[in-house]
């Protein structure tokens, strides 16, 4: 698993680093609109694109981390084992929806390669496909990353219920 949260880092500092190229190519756009009355062509396509790329590049790491949206009203409700289950159906639930996006999204990448599709007319034309395939690498990657962090916490569970030897104290047996 730290081959996982490692990639998961990665994806995260790229996302962060897209959202920091995002925001010099808003500035610049509006200081080229404001100052020039010529906005930079593309701007949103581009940033129309760039925003799913970016939410998805950081799904891993928040699954790894703990970081993913949930509430603890109901959690903090059930004993250590009702949350085991508890845990467990949403870590087989967030592999499942994942593991269906991946699924759903990959037969319109493969379409909009053979198409050409993209966004934008004009003198700015965005290609779709690389952002469909990434959509369906992440979610993938997140349905991967729920079924690792459910098999870690089952280790945890069974390694915790098992008796822990205790060094034997006392007598000498050599």
């Amino acid at each position: 698993m730290r081959l996982q949260t490692a990639i998961a880092r990665w994806a995260h500092i790229l996302s962060a680093g897209w959202v920091f190229v995002l925001a010099l190519l808003i500035i610049a756009d509006v200081l080229g609109r404001t100052l020039f009355l010529h906005p930079i062509a593309g701007t949103k396509e581009i940033l129309q694109n760039s925003v799913i790329a970016v939410t998805f590049l950081q799904l891993p790491l928040a699954i790894y981390s703990g970081s993913m949206l949930r509430t603890t009203l109901l959690l903090d409700h059930l004993g250590p084992r009702g949350a085991l289950v508890l845990r467990i159906f949403a870590w087989l639930l967030g592999a499942g929806l994942f593991a269906a996006i991946a699924y759903a999204s990959f037969s319109p990448a493969l379409t909009a390669v053979r198409l050409g599709e993209y966004e934008g007319e004009g003198a700015m034309r965005i290609y779709t496909w690389p952002v469909r395939f990434l959509l369906v690498g992440t979610s993938a990657f997140a349905a991967l990353a729920y079924i690792s962090v459910l098999i870690a916490d089952l280790r945890a569970q069974f390694s915790a219920s098992r008796p822990v030897p205790q060094p034997l104290t006392g007598a000498d047996l050599t």
